[in-house]
């Protein structure tokens, strides 16, 4: 159970907006009514980023309270494509940073909220993985056309595979490659908790899991809603039938 945040800007800005609010989603970020809020905030088990630099994608990853860690307040980047993520671990035993995400690989920056089953998360538990990385290498290997097109396509084949996903309680994603950031929503449950907002314009495009501020244009995205973070105008999709 998680917090994201990610944006696509016109022209490289500075990140420290956004750790801030990494840092308030730990505290006191959206939870369900029945989940109990953690010691040391609402998502404190640990954060990461990833954000473009050049032609590379850097992460810096924690496994300690995104509100209170010092490395935080160190990561300071201008970019124009950012993700950042905070965890809320239902297994204490996977606090760490190995298991913060986003997760890298093969060029693709991947945060994830939700948790799948099936084979991807038993080959998760047998390699003592988060079940979001054994996404990923199914999703890198499939996503041959890096793009809106190519990893619907992608996103498809996989979610629709339940041997491969079992009953999985959401694949809300944020996914960076290259040039390229995409959102995705898809909820099986929680449909208060699994939420992503996008707020776009003509500078910047961002997507949060709850609005991060009070201005008008923030817009629910749709269960099963695929976008593109391309200001000034985010290009998006449905992906209809989807289990």
């Amino acid at each position: 159970m998680c917090r994201m945040i990610a944006f696509a800007s016109a022209e490289p800005r500075n990140v420290a907006p956004y750790l801030r609010q990494l840092a308030r989603f730990c505290e006191s970020g959206n939870l369900v009514a029945r989940w109990e809020k953690h010691p040391g905030g609402n998502h404190p088990d640990g954060w990461g980023v990833a954000y473009r630099q050049g032609d590379e994608i850097r992460v810096v990853r924690s496994g300690k309270p995104a509100a209170a860690d010092p490395l935080l307040a160190q990561v300071a980047a201008t970019t124009d494509r950012f993700i950042g993520h905070v965890r809320f671990a239902s297994n204490p035993e996977t606090v760490h940073a190995g298991n913060s995400h986003p997760f890298t690989l093969k060029g693709v920056a991947l945060a994830h909220n939700g948790t799948f089953y099936g084979k991807i998360g038993l080959e998760g538990d047998a390699r003592k993985v988060s079940d979001t990385l054994v996404f990923l290498e199914r999703l890198a290997s499939l996503w041959k056309e890096r793009s809106l097109k190519g990893l619907a396509g992608a996103l498809r084949e996989i979610l629709s595979d339940g041997e491969q996903v079992g009953e999985y309680s959401a694949a809300n994603l944020l996914i960076a490659s290259g040039k390229r950031v995409f959102a995705f929503r898809r909820c099986r449950r929680d449909d208060d908790y699994y939420t992503l907002y996008l707020r776009g314009g003509e500078d910047v495009a961002v997507v949060a899991s709850q609005p991060t501020d009070d201005r008008p244009g923030w817009r629910p995205m749709e269960n099963g809603e695929l976008l593109e973070l391309a200001p000034p105008e985010p290009r998006s999709i449905l992906l209809p039938g989807l289990p």
